[in-house]
């Protein structure tokens, strides 16, 4: 299943309702929700670049009384991961997704973290290349 599909199924009142939630610490929840739903509409009218080598993965880390969930993308190429920060929506949206990872999360619980990972430089894709080049630019300073 790719995640167009997962993102497709799922009931994204609950989907916006999870991610608020994580962005509990927003200055702004209110802005963070509108433009929050404009990443969704944005995500809802792109088309998928789609991937058979490419699987969005998530996992339980626990270490020392502290838990997250590690989002990823594993690459069967060559059996390397990455983060998916920086990845271009349209092909987030034609990844594979991890079957376990689905069972374990659910439908939106997984669409809300892989959007919570794609949207954390920010709410387009312009602004995120911008924010990106940015921290590029302020590393070579």
């Amino acid at each position: 299943m790719y995640f167009y599909e997962v993102f497709g199924k799922c009931d994204l009142e609950v989907v916006v309702d999870e991610f608020l939630k994580l962005a509990v610490d927003s200055p702004d929840i209110n802005v963070t929700e509108e433009v929050f739903r404009g990443a969704i509409k944005i995500l809802n009218e792109m088309e998928p670049e789609k991937s058979d080598t490419e699987i969005l993965c998530i996992e339980k880390i626990q270490e020392s009384g502290w838990i997250d969930d590690n989002v990823y993308l594993l690459d069967t190429t060559d059996q390397k991961t990455y983060a998916i920060e920086a990845s271009s929506w349209a092909n987030i949206l034609g990844c594979r997704v991890d079957e376990k990872s689905l069972s374990d999360y659910g439908n939106e619980k997984f669409t809300t973290l892989i959007l919570w990972e794609i949207t954390w430089f920010g709410y387009d894709e312009k602004t995120i290349q911008d924010r990106l080049k940015s921290l590029f630019e302020d590393e070579n300073v």
